[in-house]
C-alpha cells in the first residue's frame, strides 16, 4: 500500500494554514502543519520536523515585511531528508522582493488556493517519479 505524499505547510496564520491544509488533503496527500515563529527561533525544530516526516512539497509563506525571507534562505541550504520541493505563497505585497515573483499571491483571485492545491499535487508526482 502506498502512503500519501507529505506535505510540509509553513505558515505564521495558523487558520491559514489549516484551511490549505484541508485542500491539499482533499487532493489525496497528507498535510502537516507548522507556524513560521517558532520555527524562526529554533531552527533545529524545522530541522527535526523535515526528518520526522520527510515531506515531499514544503509550501512556504514568504514575506519581505518578517523574517520568512532570511529562513527561507536557511531551509534551502538544509541537507535534511530528501530535498523537499518548495511551493511558495504569499499574502504580502511587496514588488521589490524578486522572491514574490515566483510565489502563488493567495490574495490575487478566487483560484489561488486551486493553483496552490495543482502545484503542490505537481511537485508531489515529479518528486514520486524521480
Amino acid at each position: 500500500m502506498q502512503h500519501p505524499a507529505v506535505v510540509v505547510i509553513i505558515h505564521e496564520d495558523e487558520a491559514v494554514a489549516r484551511s490549505l491544509a484541508e485542500e491539499i488533503e482533499a487532493a489525496g496527500l497528507h498535510a502537516v502543519t507548522a507556524a513560521l515563529g517558532p520555527l524562526v527561533a529554533a531552527p533545529e525544530a524545522a530541522l527535526a520536523l523535515f526528518a520526522r516526516h520527510d515531506p515531499r512539497v514544503v509550501v512556504y509563506d514568504v514575506s519581505p515585511h518578517d523574517e520568512s525571507v532570511p529562513f527561507l534562505t536557511f531551509l534551502r541550504g538544509t541537507k535534511v531528508g530528501s530535498r523537499p520541493t518548495l511551493v511558495l505563497t504569499t499574502t504580502a505585497a511587496h514588488e521589490q522582493e524578486p522572491l514574490l515573483r515566483e510565489a502563488i499571491d493567495l490574495r490575487s483571485c478566487p483560484h489561488a488556493v486551486d493553483t496552490l492545491v495543482a502545484a503542490v499535487t505537481r511537485a508531489a508526482t515529479v518528486r514520486r517519479a524521480a
